[in-house]
């Protein structure tokens, strides 16, 4: 039986803020080595599913170079493996995608050309661990046209989701799309199984987006069904979001490390973390190439962090090759690569002194962005000795700071 997955990687991830200024949504930095496509990656190469396509579009540049051929995952092949597609046109005037839905029908040609049976759909912007031949097995026998994957999920959660109702024999009866409330318990994951048949003939005449235009109608007719899944899942989808799944990380690394399903990503190359004797760190994950010589606690630091004798980080997360310098204090906080925090800044203080319309200029002023107090560093700030940062700002990409 063959498969055609398609990774829908186009998302332009706002309430990620100055994280995404500069990269897709998708290859965010993710557990102190990943990018965040790697886990959709890697639960297709360990599914031996193998003939894969990106559907990117917003600043691809950074997940380009992350993918490459394709060789961290086995996927550099002459038959199949990975390659990247972006919105293209044939003598009319190009568009982005519009919707989920809209980047299949701009792809139509690759998904009629295929020989394979059924199409696997992800959203690129999830961490979780999956065996996809389970749920093949499943749709397979379903029989029916369109499988979704479903996760139990708290009353908290479910505004975040599409919420489901499943019949007892596994067929999905109802769809809410992100409602204020539900007694519904069961998350859509974002994660289908079309017959490539049934789809090619629905994307001939549905409009931009897959829920609304595709499975919703498909549900009517009775022609989905719901794959239960209870393994670990994270929708990273805000700097909420993403800083508490991150922390998570620190109580059970187990959650996204297992010997028989190991996460493949591109390596920096680097030498193992170095510690001086006045360094401190405790419940924390270090990559390599790091050097620590000051104090690190509850926090994540990426390849190449440096961070220096007396700073002090806590409940934080530094990206590749950034440096803390001297005496610094980071709180509660989410720094980008190649970002330099001066001496005796304090990054993330809940009472600074200070004026926060000083620091208005450097800000991302887009909307009222719910970061609930923590504190982002764009890629490539620099921000000057002794500053004081309060805490819940979001410093945009490369601005220098000196307030």
């Amino acid at each position: 039986m063959k498969i055609l997955t398609l990774i829908l990687a186009g998302g332009t991830g706002s309430e990620l803020s100055a994280l995404t200024r500069h990269r897709a949504k998708t290859s965010v930095p993710f557990g102190g080595r990943y990018r965040i496509i790697d886990f959709c990656l890697s639960n297709c190469v360990h599914s031996g599913f193998s003939d894969i396509a990106v559907l990117a579009q917003y600043n691809p540049a950074s997940l380009m170079d992350h993918i490459g051929m394709g060789k961290p995952w086995d996927l550099d092949r002459k038959r199949g493996g990975v390659f990247i597609l972006q919105p293209t046109h044939y003598g009319e005037a190009a568009t982005w995608y519009l919707g989920t839905a809209d980047a299949l029908c701009q792809n139509m040609a690759l998904i009629r050309n295929s020989d394979a049976d059924h199409l696997l759909v992800l959203s690129g912007d999830q961490v979780y661990l999956m065996d996809y031949r389970d749920m093949l097995k499943f749709h397979v026998e379903s029989g029916r046209p369109v499988t979704l994957a479903c996760k139990e999920v708290s009353a908290r959660q479910r505004g975040r989701f599409g919420m489901v109702r499943l019949s007892r024999d596994g067929r999905v009866t109802e769809f809410q799309e992100k409602p204020k409330s539900s007694d519904f318990i069961l998350a859509s994951m974002g994660i289908y199984i079309f017959k490539r048949k049934f789809l090619i003939d629905i994307l001939d005449r549905v409009g931009k987006d897959i829920v609304f235009d595709i499975i919703i109608p498909t549900i009517r007719r009775k022609g989905v069904s719901g794959y239960r899944i209870d393994t670990y899942w994270e929708d990273i989808g805000s700097i909420p979001t993403y800083y508490s799944a991150s922390m998570r990380l620190l109580k059970n690394r187990n959650l996204i490390t297992n010997k028989d399903w190991p996460i493949f990503t591109k390596g920096e190359g680097l030498a193992p973390a170095r510690y001086s004797p006045s360094s401190e760190v405790s419940e924390s994950i270090v990559a390599e190439g790091c050097i620590v010589r000051g104090r690190v606690r509850r926090s994540i630091l990426f390849p190449g962090v440096v961070i220096e004798k007396e700073a002090d980080v806590e409940n934080s997360i530094i990206f590749n090759y950034s440096r803390i310098d001297r005496g610094a204090e980071i709180r509660r906080s989410i720094v980008d690569k190649n970002t330099y925090i001066g001496k005796k800044v304090h990054f993330g203080a809940e009472k600074c002194g200070r004026d926060p319309e000083e620091l208005m200029n450097y800000c991302d002023m887009d909307s009222e962005l719910k970061t609930n107090g923590i504190t982002v560093a764009g890629k490539g700030v620099r921000i000057k000795y002794g500053t004081k940062i309060p805490a819940g700002l979001v410093l945009e990409p490369g601005s220098i700071v000196k307030v």
